[in-house]
């Protein structure tokens, strides 16, 4: 995959406006599973009497722009991995940074969290002799294992496929200018506001049409293979993975996307407000209407964050450093303690604002706790949970900072 270089100035070394949005959403998806402890249409999380309609509201909010933002995110940062790295590296980096954290989270808090369900749904086997169960099993075939991270697996093959067309499409190829020409054809023709506003129109149009066209294929919301997922959930984010891709190509492309629109927050706000759904009760006219409404409103959303932190996080510095290293053990462990730390706010009888607020502090305190004293201090804990092996460095940074701390002095001058 190359990179337009004609139509743009060089690009920076990180982007820290889309790594801080990606790591805004990492913590924000604490307060949505939070959410679904007291929210009426999700009974299924603990058992929880304590509901209300805000928290309805709430979750299928986040829902609009939480994991299509990540999935923008994802083919982002494939095409940057790919145009520094050889393909052998990106996938080692690919199986590092998503494989492992994945299997490992799959293996321990994922079994923990459906034992625990199991057992609040009325199971009665302790936790080995649950292993190898009915019920067991059926978690593993149906693909129920992966709770939350269907995002990762998700992502992996869309990185496979990354990976294929930079190995096997001809660098100079009529497809590979043909990658770039059209994003860079779109940066000008979408720059202004009217146009952009089109631009968000043709963006859920090609969205409802590949849920109609995904839709058609048997078996659509079957897993594709016994611990899978579904075909639906595979490509129902997949043109966001698509114009990340092309935002990465198009440095110009992307500077469309996250130009500041005075509009735009409105835009996103009325969005988020009416939350357009189709339902199974609505008509297939109004029913198609409704899913290119709830389409126009995820894209709303998703690229008014883009230039939100476009605008305000352009800039980065330590604090946002600290947020990106953090993000990923958020997202990995919140929805295990969400469910525990909900599981024993059944007991109480406090008031439902002040349990929501204690159950998405303490799980999102427990996260930060557990990252900086494991996470961030011991290899096999980096390896396991965050896919990395620098922990050297990060005691390397912390000694500079002890000692800037206690020799102020010796510290550079500004």
């Amino acid at each position: 995959m190359t990179t337009s270089t004609a139509t743009s100035a060089p690009r920076p070394q990180h982007y820290h406006d889309i790594d801080g949005a990606r790591s805004v959403l990492m913590f924000l998806s604490v307060a949505l599973h939070a959410g679904t402890v007291y929210a009426p249409a999700r009974p299924w999380i603990t058992a929880n009497t304590a509901r209300h309609e805000f928290f309805d509201w709430l979750i299928f909010g986040f829902h609009l722009f939480v994991t299509p933002t990540f999935f923008f995110v994802g083919g982002f940062f494939a095409v940057l991995l790919l145009s520094r790295r050889a393909v052998g590296d990106f996938l080692l980096n690919r199986l590092l940074r998503t494989g492992v954290p994945l299997v490992t989270i799959a293996f321990t808090l994922n079994m923990i969290e459906l034992y625990l369900r199991y057992v609040d749904a009325g199971g009665a086997e302790n936790f080995v002799g649950w292993i190898g169960s009915p019920n067991f099993i059926e978690v593993w075939a149906s693909g129920l294992w992966a709770l939350h991270l269907w995002f990762l697996v998700s992502l992996i093959p869309m990185f496979l496929l990354a990976a294929l067309v930079q190995k096997f499409v001809p660098q100079g190829s009529v497809l590979r200018s043909k990658a770039v020409a059209i994003p860079d054809w779109l940066a000008v023709v979408a720059k202004s506001s009217g146009a952009f506003a089109v631009f968000l129109v043709l963006l859920a149009v090609g969205n409802t049409a590949n849920y109609l066209v995904a839709g058609q294929m048997p078996g659509t919301y079957e897993p594709i293979f016994p611990g899978f997922q579904s075909w639906y959930k595979l490509v129902s984010e997949f043109p966001f993975f698509v114009i990340g891709v092309m935002a990465a190509l198009s440095p110009s492309f992307l500077a469309t996307l996250v130009k500041w629109r005075g509009w735009m927050p409105y835009a996103a706000a009325i969005a988020l407000i009416i939350q357009p759904y189709s339902t199974p009760e609505q008509g297939d006219l109004f029913s198609l209407f409704m899913l290119f409404a709830n389409q126009l409103a995820i894209w709303t959303i998703v690229l008014f964050i883009l230039q939100f932190f476009h605008r305000y996080f352009i800039d980065g510095g330590p604090k946002t450093a600290w947020l990106a290293d953090c993000a990923l053990s958020m997202y990995l462990f919140h929805h295990c303690l969400v469910y525990v730390y909900g599981r024993w706010l059944v007991g109480v009888e406090w008031p439902i604002w002040l349990e929501f607020s204690v159950l998405t502090i303490g799980a999102a305190a427990t996260v930060i706790i557990v990252h900086e004293y494991v996470v961030r201090r011991f290899h096999l804990a980096r390896l396991l949970f965050n896919g990395k092996t620098d922990i050297d460095a990060i005691r390397r940074k912390r000694a500079e900072k002890a000692n800037q701390r206690r020799y102020p002095a010796l510290s550079p001058a500004e």
